[in-house]
């Protein structure tokens, strides 16, 4: 009777070491959710700020684009103005300060937390960004080495790969405005 009581006691010490195992893993798993949502949360609402504060930048940036690129259809024949002339009566290139800070810290250290979809989609911001940033430092290359010439290849040129810095801006701003449109309920759902 007395084995049988040690091994019913034992059991029981057993059984009540388990549950508390039992509690501390449910506890931490809770605590680790939880964290990992206020991250996201966090998270998503600086990427969506540097998404809206870039989105403006870029969109007043283009717009300038889009007038110098007018300006140069109007002038491009002109062989007395010389390109850096031209450049500088029409306010000149401008570059936005785009941001993605948060968007490559939060790609690098937790995409796994985010459906595919949402990762997806700020890949290819990320993307976009790079491949304007191509296209930007190929025109300030080409602008440099050609800031002395009027002659009308050069100007044409010129407006060719403006036109290209144009069309990348379109699609970055195509890329903030689908990601901001899909993902508002669940941006919204974080503001909360």
């Amino acid at each position: 009777m007395k084995k049988r009581s040690r091994i019913v006691y034992f059991l029981q010490e057993i059984v009540i070491v388990a549950i508390g195992i039992l509690i501390a893993v449910s506890i931490g798993d809770y605590k680790e959710n939880t964290d990992n949502e206020k991250y996201i949360e966090k998270t998503l609402l600086a990427i969506e700020n540097e998404i809206n504060l870039s989105q403006v930048e870029l969109d007043t940036v283009l717009n300038k684009h889009l007038k110098l690129i007018e300006i140069l259809e109007n002038k491009i024949e002109d062989n007395e103005e010389t390109l850096a002339e031209l450049l500088m009566n029409s306010g000149g290139l401008q570059v936005a300060s785009i941001k993605n800070v948060s968007l490559r810290f939060f790609i690098s250290n937790k995409a796994e937390l985010l459906e595919f979809q949402l990762i997806s989609q700020l890949l290819d911001i990320e993307l976009a960004t790079n491949m304007l940033s191509d296209k930007l430092k190929r025109l300030a290359d080409f602008s440099y080495d050609n800031l002395t010439s009027n002659n009308e290849e050069v100007k044409l040129k010129f407006a060719y790969f403006l036109s290209d810095v144009i069309d990348g801006e379109q699609t970055l701003l195509e890329s903030y405005a689908s990601f901001l449109e899909k993902n508002k309920s669940f941006l919204k759902e974080y503001r909360k």
